[in-house]
Formats: structure tokens, sequence, C-alpha cells
């Protein structure tokens, strides 16, 4: 293989390890491979229920393509100082460390506590490469259809998953970050 060739290949490589730190992590968290319900249907569209966060992919797979748009439009101002590839490890290397944290008890307990995820117990391992493969899926998109497209696509998404489940990746974060109470009552149904 040409050198060339190969520093080409370093950053898929990398974040081929990252995502297997990721699962081995997970996994000495207790995280369980696939939903206990032994369903094997890859999709599970119920935000409220036990199947949320335990199939490769749900609702929530949509705000990790926005998380794919948000970080190339945002590395996409370095694009004279970092390649594309390296832009593409680095967007992923945030995302998969996100992963991690976010099945980390730390997390878990503050969604539980600040959130309308009351019974969250952590994603499946299978929920968090779907959701790592979802926002690669997002900066793919971000790539190819451009500025106006991906801004669009990011408002609709955001609009149609608060029309369709009353969360989405605006309110996640600031439900995260800030818990409003009006808002939890309204997303629970209040």
């Amino acid at each position: 293989m040409s050198l060339a060739k190969n520093s080409r290949a370093r950053p898929f490589a990398f974040v081929a390890i990252l995502i297997i730190v990721a699962v081995i992590y997970e996994r000495s968290q207790g995280r369980v491979w696939w939903c206990a319900c032994r369903s094997w249907n890859p999709i599970s569209l119920h935000v409220q229920s036990m199947h949320n966060s335990q199939h490769l992919f749900d609702p929530y797979s949509l705000s990790h393509v926005l998380h794919g748009i948000l970080f190339f439009g945002i590395l996409w101002l370095f694009r004279k100082r970092i390649s594309l590839p390296w832009r593409f490890a680095l967007a992923a290397t945030i995302e998969i460390a996100w992963e991690m944290m976010e099945n980390s008890p730390i997390i878990i307990n503050r969604y539980r506590a600040a959130t309308i995820a009351l019974g969250y117990t952590g994603d499946s391992i299978a929920n968090s490469l779907g959701d790592i493969a979802s926002f690669l899926i997002g900066f793919w998109i971000a790539k190819k259809v451009g500025l106006r497209w991906s801004i669009a696509i990011f408002i609709t998404t955001e609009l149609v998953m608060l029309w369709w489940m009353r969360d989405n990746l605006t309110l996640n974060v600031l439900m995260l970050l800030w818990p409003i109470d009006a808002i939890r009552r309204w997303q629970a149904g209040a």
C-alpha cells in the first residue's frame, strides 16, 4: 500500500478503534448487547417503552443524524487546516465520546432526574452502534447536500421530532443542562 493511501486510511482506522473501545467500555458498564425483550426488530418507534434505546434504531436516532450534520457544519469552518478524513475522525471522536458518556451512571441518572426519560437505563450496545451509524449518515448527508439543505434538514427534523415525540435535540440538551418543569410536564403529555 502506498504511503498516501496508508495516511488516508489512518482516520478511519482511528475511528474503528474508538468504536471497539466504546463497545468494551459499555459492556464493562453492564450494557446489554440487545433489547432484553429478545425481539430482533432492528427499529423501535415507541419512545415511552422498554424498547427505546434498546434496538439498533429508535426515534432518537434522528437526533444522532443531526449530530452528524451539526459537526460537519462546525468542522467545515476548519476545512483549510484539517482534511475531510480528519474532520470526520474528530467529529466521530466527539460522537463516540458522547455515546460512552451517555451510558455512564452520571448521565443515565441525570436523564432520569431531569428529562422525560424516567425509566432510562442506558442504551444497548446495538443501539449505541446504531447511534454512531446515524451520526455517520448525518455527516455524509451534510457533505453531499451542502449548507442550505443541511440547515433545512436540521430544522425540519427538529420540528418533526417535536411534533412526533415532544422531544428533539434542542430540548434534550436544554433539559439535560437546565431542566424546566413546564417543559417536562408538556413532554409527559400533561
